[in-house]
């Protein structure tokens, strides 16, 4: 290998990921196969450890590389299985669109959530959440409809009197930002309430996508967001 370096001539972890993905999408590492330790990497490098060690969970973070604390570092069976998904401010992503984004709160309080949210979440049966619902608008049409559950006690000073004027992505990423989330993407018909937010059918088939957040091991809610038809994610591999 031979030793790359960012642009201060230094070998930065970007360089260092560069290199070691060249490896595995060569071939010259195999799924299955281990790669040299970080103390072995960073004095070929000619770096320190932490340098890569971030390159190194950058590829486990894209699906290249499996690391176990006790088993070492090795390159995945499947190193393109993974797709990243941004997750953006939503009245940014409809500004980047060459729309004028508007934003409606239609519903905010305490609520007892769906009998199958609260376990599903690891919270007692008949725990109050706060409850939101909100139709993000793009050039003055129903866009999305955002329905959140958030942990009250992880949230505090978040109000309604807040919410009529600042959505609550907006809030949380300058408050409570996450650190890990689990998203789930699926078509459903659009329940009543949705429906009638985005000026649609009853029943209309929507993209549905459920994110889970936590900030470290707290947890943070439950955003269900509802995409009105014609709606489009991009990403890759």
């Amino acid at each position: 290998m031979t030793p790359p370096s960012g642009p201060s001539g230094k070998a930065d972890w970007k360089a260092i990921r560069r290199d070691l993905l060249g490896r595995i999408q060569s071939g010259v590492w195999k799924p299955g196969d281990q790669i040299p330790r970080e103390v072995e990497l960073a004095a070929h490098y000619d770096c320190t450890r932490s340098t890569v060690g971030r390159a190194l969970r950058d590829l486990a973070t894209a699906g290249f590389l499996d690391r176990k604390r006790k088993g070492g570092t090795t390159v995945s069976a499947n190193p393109v299985r993974k797709a990243p998904l941004d997750v953006p401010i939503i009245a940014e992503a409809i500004r980047k669109a060459g729309h004028v984004a508007g934003y409606q709160l239609l519903d905010a309080g305490e609520r007892l959530p769906d009998p199958t949210l609260a376990p599903e979440l690891g919270l007692p049966a008949g725990t109050p959440l706060l409850f939101i619902a909100a139709v993000h608008l793009a050039d003055g049409a129903p866009h999305q409809v955002e329905h959140r559950w958030l942990l009250p006690a992880t949230v505090q000073g978040l109000s309604r009197d807040i919410l009529e004027t600042t959505p609550a992505d907006e809030w949380l990423l300058r408050n409570v930002p996450l650190t890990r989330a689990q998203i789930t993407i699926e078509a459903v018909r659009a329940p009543p309430t949705v429906s009638d937010a985005l000026h649609a059918a009853p029943d209309t088939p929507t993209l549905l996508i459920t994110r889970t957040s936590w900030r470290q091991a707290r947890l943070i809610g439950v955003l269900q967001l509802y995409h009105a038809q014609g709606h489009r994610l991009v990403t890759g591999i």
